[in-house]
C-alpha cells in the first residue's frame, strides 16, 4: 500500500493490491463517528461532484473512498456528450474484475488498510455503479447499501432474499433507463426485506444526482444524500 497526500484538495491517492495491477483509490480521511463509505461512480467516472461528495462525507464518516470502476478499460472522466466512448466502456465492462476491485476497495475502507479501527462499510452505487453495489451486498461484503438512479439492479436480484443489511434505493419517476417495470421487479424482490426503502422521486429522471447535468433535480438529490448520511450515522460506532 502506498499513500500520496494531496493537501490542496483533501484527497489522498492510495494504491492497493499487487504491484503489477494495483487499484488506485481516492480517499478522504474522515473525522466523524459514522461508518466508512465506498462510492461506486457512474460510467462518467470520478467527476468533481463525486470528489465533492467525499469531502462532504468527511465530517460524518470514518473515511470515504472512491475508485474509477472503468480503470481497467478506459480510465478517466467522460463528458456527458461522449456517448460513443461511454458505450465502449459499457461493452468492455468485466463484472468479475469490477467486483474484485470493489471488494478490495471495501476491504481497505473497513480499516484503512489495517491502520485504523475496523468500521462498518456503506456502499453508494451511482447509476451504473448500482448493480456493482448490489452484488457486493448480496455477497455479504458490506453493511449498508444506497443507490442513486442505479441501473442493472433488476438483473442482479439473485440472492436478494437473503440480504439483511439496510438498503436505500432512490430512483427518478421519469427515468427511461430504470422504467416502472424495472422498479416494480426490484420492489418485489425486496418486499420481504426487514430494512429496505425504495423511493421514487416525482419529476426526476436519470442522472438527477449530478449537479452539472441537465437532469439535476435538487429535491431528489438531497433526499438521496440525506438517506446516505442517515445510514452512515446509524451504522457508525
Amino acid at each position: 500500500m502506498s499513500i500520496d497526500a494531496q493537501p490542496a484538495t483533501g484527497i489522498q491517492a492510495v494504491a492497493v493490491g499487487p504491484a503489477e495491477a494495483p487499484l488506485a483509490l481516492q480517499v478522504v480521511a474522515g473525522t466523524g463517528a459514522g461508518a466508512a463509505v465506498v462510492v461506486v461512480p457512474s460510467v462518467f467516472g470520478v467527476r468533481d461532484d463525486v470528489l465533492a461528495l467525499l469531502r462532504r462525507l468527511a465530517p460524518r464518516a470514518a473515511r470515504a473512498v472512491v475508485f474509477d470502476t472503468f480503470n481497467r478499460v478506459d480510465e478517466g472522466v467522460l463528458g456527458y456528450d461522449e456517448m460513443p466512448r461511454l458505450m465502449a466502456r459499457i461493452r468492455g465492462h468485466a463484472p468479475a474484475q469490477a467486483d474484485a476491485d470493489l471488494a478490495a476497495a471495501v476491504a481497505w475502507a473497513r480499516d484503512a488498510g489495517g491502520t485504523a479501527p475496523a468500521m462498518p462499510v456503506v456502499v453508494l452505487g451511482i447509476c451504473f455503479g448500482g448493480g456493482m453495489a448490489l452484488r457486493a451486498a448480496v455477497a455479504g461484503r458490506i453493511d449498508g447499501l444506497v443507490t442513486w438512479h442505479g441501473t442493472r439492479l433488476e438483473g442482479n436480484l439473485a440472492g436478494v432474499e437473503h440480504l439483511t443489511c439496510p438498503v436505500r434505493l432512490h430512483f427518478g419517476e421519469d427515468d427511461p433507463v430504470v422504467p416502472a417495470a424495472a422498479r416494480a421487479a426490484i420492489a418485489a424482490a425486496f418486499a420481504g426485506h426487514p430494512d429496505a426503502e425504495l423511493v421514487v422521486h416525482p419529476g426526476a429522471t436519470h442522472g438527477y444526482s449530478h449537479p452539472d447535468a441537465e437532469a439535476w433535480h435538487p429535491v431528489a438529490a438531497q433526499a438521496g444524500l440525506d438517506a446516505l448520511f442517515d445510514l452512515v450515522g446509524r451504522l457508525g460506532a
